[in-house]
């Protein structure tokens, strides 16, 4: 024999089926192979033909062997076409059109779950169905990869198509099938563009697939930025050029076009086998009706498989490593989170073999970020700081300028009105919920418009109307702001000395008089967007005396976004300038009259730890609330509690119900139990228990609706404000005053958390 037999062993599928799938990329494997079928064929194919049906057996099916089935009634397959259809390794996807590349797909995911696959298919043209049996552990014992063809009478009624059984499971195959999860996990790996342009439908265990839907805002909706009309959705088709792409490797080539067809693919050496293809990106950017800490940023697919959920890496300057940089957004009010979104296919990106992200150092990526994002910073301050003298134009960039500030309610940012007159972000939240569960009521976005638009109402009344302009008569000579002088026989002149748009915020009555002896100086504050350039952050103008103003804080201006500085601590600022000015006493300083202020009128933000100690307990006191208020939860694996927790238990129990506990393990099937018990135990069920925790139960906050990946890292971020929380109830109240002051800086940063869980709690009680 002249040749080595390089026909690897049997074995190699084995070892295929430890390559780290999940369950759902297991059985998208299979279904993409049947949208390539009908994507290749749909000018033939009816409606019917465009269903795939797959059957996921449940735990106790499995345990029977019942086999998970993928069925479509496609074209079908001819003879030849099964035989490479299951070889490791061969591709007849000669495009880049399609959603499978490597030829490994099917044996990854059948090898990962099972020993035992069973594919039978048929043309039209076919008198009855062809099949194999792939039976890993017979081929490792026979040493050979030949298998039997097999033939069978066509299913009444089905002329062609392809049916794919699956059995006979591993034991890691069994522990990622699990239907619910790889429902809803199925849910985010297809655009529904694919579904809607190819009139594709999924069925899952009979309950149809519905591709994941963006809670966007109605499209014809803009807002007003800088005197423009700024729309929440921009359309994104754009075509950077044509360039050579290798049929065999997949790669993209940099070719002169008189050449290509001698030149060698320097990636996997095959000769002249190019296509020319258009490199573009389609889809779009806009913004979603909630703000979230985790939900948002832009899916990025190919051919309609979403390859990267939410990326976030848009909102970056990657040119720099500078933290004002990297995130560039959210950068107001980042408790809040983000809510720009998107969907882009981008129809060049050669997926990983696992189909979860693609390669982001391909030179034709950088075009795409550099399109979709500009190629510097999206803050047009920090953009003129590293030398961008022009405005960065991007479709990321318009919509971080225009929707970047949610911490004022109303039109102008697209957000609601909580009862204290501040920023809603959780009724949006629970919203979205509704939205996502298909409640029909929370489709469109009707009702979020009207409570944006309610939320432009002032929850204060005030005597002045900063709309109106000032009126000069023509009792006296006026000089004109505007130029020139108004003589007593001219008509009235009408003008305004700080034009643009201004909104009430609220009304102060700064009254210290007790402490300082001085009147009280009144404050209307709006929210002011000049039609001129202003240079000043806050602008005082009298009504008509030292103690009354109408304060206008241009939100807008560099301070606010550079700086942690709030509208407040520059007003606050103000004021003690102005106590200071009218009582000139060296006793009282402006930075002694400011913290006076401060302490009075801004408790919100007050360090001390009395008082975060007491919003600590108020959070865990709300938690425990919830968790034992009406039903309570029902809990599937009861804790097991130690002695000194039974004996707590028991003798809690008593006193407050006078009887004994009957049944320990029924009691603590419920979270109902936790009212027996004390804080700190309620610290260790939260970290124990996050199915019940989060996900709308006790804080909006998704958990079980997120990858394996992203749980554990939401879930260990969870967990530390958890402990922060824990470390401000129980261990900050024991400790001496030097120890506090020497922590103030850890004291001011995890006092975060007291605020954010605060804000994610399902309700307030």
């Amino acid at each position: 024999m002249n040749n080595f037999n390089l026909t690897p062993s049997p074995a190699l599928l084995d070892m295929l089926g430890r390559i780290p799938f999940k369950g759902y990329q297991c059985i998208a494997e299979l279904i993409d192979n049947s949208i390539d079928a009908i994507i290749a064929n749909e000018e033939i194919l009816k409606d019917e033909q465009r269903i795939i049906r797959v059957t996921i057996p449940t735990k106790s099916k499995l345990d029977r062997n019942e086999p998970i089935v993928i069925e479509d009634w496609g074209v079908g397959m001819t003879e030849t076409e099964l035989e490479n259809s299951v070889r490791a390794g061969f591709s007849s996807k000669s495009s880049n059109t399609t959603l499978g590349l490597f030829g490994m797909g099917f044996n990854v995911a059948t090898s990962k779950l099972a020993n035992c696959v069973q594919v039978w298919t048929s043309t039209k043209d076919m008198s009855e169905e062809v099949g194999v049996l792939i039976d890993l552990q017979e081929m490792k014992r026979t040493g050979t990869f030949d298998r039997p063809k097999r033939f069978r009478s066509k299913n009444e009624g089905k002329t062609s198509g392809t049916q794919i059984h699956i059995y006979n499971f591993k034991p890691d195959g069994i522990h990622i099938i699990n239907p619910p999860t790889i429902q809803r996990d199925l849910k985010r790996v297809y655009s529904k563009h694919l579904f809607n342009k190819h009139r594709i439908k999924i069925f899952v265990n009979d309950t149809e697939l519905q591709p994941y839907e963006f809670c966007i805002w109605n499209k014809h909706r803009s807002i007003r930025h800088n005197n423009n009309d700024v729309p929440v959705y921009i359309d994104i088709n754009h075509k950077f050029g044509d360039e050579f792409y290798c049929n065999n490797c997949f790669n993209w080539q940099n070719l002169n076009e008189t050449v290509h067809t001698q030149t060698e693919c320097p990636y996997c050496g095959n000769v002249g086998n190019y296509s020319k293809k258009s490199i573009e990106v389609k889809g779009w950017v806009g913004i979603q009706r909630f703000s979230d800490e985790f939900n948002y940023g832009i899916d990025i697919s190919r051919n309609g498989r979403v390859l990267s959920k939410l990326d976030k890496t848009f909102f970056s300057w990657s040119k720099s490593t500078d933290s004002r940089f990297n995130p560039e957004y959210p950068r107001d009010t980042t408790y809040a989170g983000g809510r720009i979104v998107g969907q882009l296919d981008v129809n060049f990106v050669v997926p990983n073999y696992t189909k979860d992200n693609f390669d982001r150092t391909d030179p034709n990526w950088n075009k795409v970020v550099n399109f979709l994002r500009g190629e510097g910073p999206l803050q047009p301050e920090l953009a003129k700081e590293q030398g961008f003298a022009a405005p960065n134009t991007s479709p990321i960039a318009i919509l971080f300028n225009a929707f970047r500030k949610i911490n004022v309610p109303g039109v102008k940012t697209f957000c609601m009105a909580n009862a204290n007159g501040g920023v809603d972000h959780t009724t949006p939240r629970m919203w979205a919920t509704e939205f996502f569960n298909s409640n029909i009521e929370y489709e469109d976005d009707t009702i979020w418009w009207e409570a944006v638009i309610k939320s432009d109402v002032p929850k204060t009344v005030s005597t002045f109307n900063p709309l109106q302009p000032i009126i000069y008569t023509k009792s006296h000579d006026v000089d004109n702001p505007n130029g020139g002088v108004t003589k007593s026989n001219d008509k009235p002149v009408v003008y305004e000395r700080y034009p643009g748009d201004k909104k009430l915020l609220r009304s102060y009555i700064f009254d210290i008089e007790k402490h300082i002896g001085q009147t009280p100086i009144e404050i209307d504050l709006y929210d002011y967007s000049p039609s001129n350039q202003v240079d000043t952050p806050l602008i005082f103008e009298s009504r008509g005396t030292m103690l009354k103003f109408n304060v206008y804080a241009y939100s807008d201006h560099p301070l606010f976004n550079d700086f942690s500085e709030s509208i407040n601590d520059l007003l606050f600022m103000e004021v003690a300038a102005k106590y200071a000015m009218l009582i000139n006493s060296d006793k009282w300083p402006i930075t002694r009259l400011f913290y006076l202020l401060k302490s009075i009128y801004d408790t919100e933000s007050i360090v001390s730890v009395g008082e975060l100690l007491s919003k600590s307990q108020m959070v865990i006191r709300n938690v425990q609330n919830l968790l034992t208020s009406g039903l309570g939860f029902k809990i599937n694996n009861p804790p097991e509690l130690d002695s000194t927790q039974l004996n707590q238990l028991r003798r809690k129990y008593t006193d407050i119900n006078g009887a004994s506990v009957q049944d320990v393990k029924a009691l603590t099937s419920n979270t109902m139990f936790l009212g027996y018990m004390d804080i700190d135990y309620l610290f260790n069920f939260i970290r124990d228990y996050p199915a019940i925790i989060y996900d709308g139960h006790v804080f909006n906050l998704p958990y079980l609706s997120l990858d394996d990946s992203d749980k554990q890292d939401q879930l260990a971020k969870y967990t530390s404000y958890i402990t922060d929380l824990k470390w401000f109830v129980n261990v900050l109240p024991k400790e001496s005053d030097h120890y506090i002051k020497t922590k103030k800086q850890e004291i001011i940063r995890n006092s975060f958390c007291i605020h954010f869980l605060n804000e994610h709690l399902v309700k307030k009680i």
